[in-house]
């Protein structure tokens, strides 16, 4: 996604020469976590060994790879393109840290997408996830080939769209129409009958990634989610209707943009601290798909090194994997980041041993892992991810009321938070908000100093209660006033009242805070 990307930092990028050694495909010992990664807790952990992949487990079509074919040879379309990024010489120099087994390719090259497409199915990847830049484009003329390898090989295609000059709303509804009407009879063409917040009525939908949701175009002002809320309206009503994701990790995103839910284009080690837990955020029936990186490599494209992400041997991509299984919140799919972005090294095609540059550096490789290392991994964590035991979970009901000017219930511990969902907001002005483990209730500083209030009611699941814990909140308020906590059980349907809490005082610590707990019994008791 070198392209699409305007924080990177241009720069300069060297070039390499490979020779191609052949290795046996093996699942590579386990491997620990490195220290820099955060840790993994319970539903898998990453660094165990891995299950054996037997030879006739098929692909899943909820482990998806996002596709680049965009790669442009002289012998088949004239021209070098993507390899000579930043100016470099192909088939010599390459702008990539790694060389792929193949050489440098075309896109176009049906013997090429063959091959892309055994190896997808070799790592039980069901979908493809295909960069798409418009209606025309070099993109665009190679999905009939995708498609048809994709019929062969047992494999489906969704579409990535990018921010295309000129990408719009407005033309965001155009390209769903054109690819429904242009591909949507391919029976390689990927739908689905799961359904969606925005999308609740059965059907069968195409599934659409719109990348750079924040930024119509690469030329684009950002944008709030409001801005794409009538073109996915329009596209939610068509026959076909569709299931739209947005590249952005804030919940508010699905009902702010009404998207179906949200992806993430994997996980670099500056966003370690975060990680999945956005998943946690998400509203009921809203789309989880974490994007799973191998790692993030850019040294010869010269972009940020702040960005670099190293494979450590195979640990960072089990260590995001086992990370985004863990967060309590079943992934409606998983998306590998990537197949073949060569550019920024996050691909898990096939690469050489031991190649060497036209200046006599060496390239990047997955050693000790062989070169399709990456593939025989995706497959063990598919077998993995489509067996994990996913925890249960209870709703509750939370009130909160406050005549200051701001408040904020936390979970500390006991109990993951899940799944939050606003049934109203009351008191002129009032704004209320919802994080992976917190709500905030804001209401204007003058309504507070003449006390009005404004009160929040919202609905959230909790999981992980062992019999015996208890469940620990924080509230948190401004220097004014005072904040009611009402927290409730579901009886047949109906909130009955387990705890209220009122927090009236004051402390010295910068954020007014008490603490409270309630037994898990007293909550989670049938």
């Amino acid at each position: 996604m070198v392209e699409t990307r305007p924080w990177l930092l241009a720069g300069i990028c060297v070039g390499l020469l490979a020779a191609c050694a052949p290795r046996t495909s093996q699942l590579p010992p386990a491997i620990a976590s490195p220290a820099a990664d955060a840790p993994v807790a319970t539903a898998v952990s990453a660094g165990q060994a891995l299950p054996p992949t037997g030879s006739e487990a098929g692909p899943s079509e909820r482990v998806a790879a996002f596709y680049y074919p965009w790669y442009r040879t002289p012998p088949f379309d004239g021209s070098w393109t993507h390899w000579d990024h930043e100016g470099w010489g192909p088939p010599h120099v390459i702008a990539a840290d790694y060389f792929p087994t193949l050489g440098p390719y075309s896109s176009a090259d049906p013997a090429v997408i063959d091959q892309h497409f055994a190896w997808l199915r070799q790592a039980r990847i069901g979908l493809v996830v295909t960069s798409w830049w418009g209606i025309g484009s070099y993109e665009d003329h190679r999905v009939p080939a995708l498609l048809d390898a994709g019929e062969r090989h047992g494999i489906k295609l969704a579409f990535h769209i990018e921010p295309y000059a000129g990408r719009t709303a407005e033309s965001l509804v155009a390209d769903v129409r054109y690819l429904y009407q242009r591909y949507g009879g391919h029976p390689a063409f990927f739908r689905t009958n799961d359904t969606s917040r925005w999308s609740p009525e059965p059907g069968s939908r195409g599934l659409f990634f719109l990348w750079s949701a924040r930024f119509p175009d690469g030329d684009a002002a950002p944008v709030e989610p409001a801005y794409w809320r009538p073109a996915l309206d329009r596209i939610h009503a068509l026959p076909d209707g569709g299931i739209v994701l947005a590249d952005e990790n804030e919940a508010h995103w699905v009902d702010g943009g009404h998207f179906d839910g949200l992806y993430s284009y994997g996980v670099l080690d500056i966003d370690l601290e975060r990680g999945y837990g956005w998943a946690r955020a998400l509203p009921p029936g809203a789309w989880y798909v974490p994007g799973i990186n191998p790692g993030f490599s850019i040294d010869r494209i010269g972009l940020d090194p702040a960005l670099n992400t190293p494979r450590r041997d195979g640990a960072t991509y089990d260590q995001r994997w086992a990370s985004a299984l863990d967060q309590a919140v079943e992934p409606t799919l998983v998306g590998i980041v990537s197949f073949n972005e060569w550019h920024e090294g996050t691909q898990i095609e096939p690469a050489a041993v031991g190649a060497i540059d036209g200046f006599g550096l060496p390239y990047s490789d997955y050693e000790p892992l062989p070169p399709d290392g990456y593939l025989m991994r995706t497959a063990a964590w598919t077998d993995r991810f489509l067996t994990t035991a996913w925890p249960s979970s209870t709703p509750v009901r939370i009130r909160i009321e406050t005549t200051s000017d701001w408040t904020t219930l936390h979970v500390r511990s006991g109990g993951r938070w899940l799944r939050p969902d606003l049934v109203s907001v009351s008191g002129t002005a009032a704004e209320a908000y919802l994080g992976e483990d917190h709500v905030g209730l804001n209401q204007p500083l003058a309504r507070a100093e003449a006390g009005h209030s404004a009160a929040v009611v919202l609905d959230v699941l909790f999981s992980d209660r062992p019999s015996g814990r208890t469940m620990e909140f924080v509230i948190e308020r401004g220097g004014i006033g005072q904040t009611v906590v009402q927290i409730s059980r579901f009886r047949s349907g109906t909130p009955i009242v387990v705890r209220t809490v009122s927090w009236d005082g004051w402390t010295d610590d910068g954020r007014n805070a008490t603490t409270f707990s309630i037994p898990a019994t007293a909550l989670f008791a049938p």
